[in-house]
């Protein structure tokens, strides 16, 4: 419920509430003087909106961050020009000669 997601940077219930969910009461009075309107609506919508967009900021960071770790023990990507000879592998094409229609795959 609160734990912090490690590619987002928020709790799934801060994302959708907007705060944090608070575990234990506060234990100082709250003033009188305080009322409801002292936050308004729009400085909450304000606030979830700035929390997803740097949540979808940190999720892009994550995936670059990842790809670039995945790549790194990959070997270089080889380059095909038009002509070169290349093995196809049929293994889960072996029966399409089977199929009725003009190569229908789906109805």
């Amino acid at each position: 419920m609160n734990t912090v997601n490690a590619s987002t940077g928020f709790s799934p219930f801060q994302l959708k509430t907007g705060r944090s969910p608070r575990l234990i009461p506060p234990l100082t009075p709250i003033p009188d003087d305080a009322s409801a309107d002292s936050i308004t609506a729009h400085h909450i919508i304000s606030r979830l909106q700035t929390d997803v967009q740097e949540a979808q900021d940190n999720l892009l960071a994550a995936k670059v961050r990842q790809a670039y770790h995945a790549n790194e023990h990959r070997s270089p990507e080889e380059r095909y020009e038009i002509g070169d000879l290349v093995m196809l592998s049929m293994t889960n094409r072996r029966r399409n000669y089977k199929r009725k229609g003009k190569k229908r795959v789906a109805k």
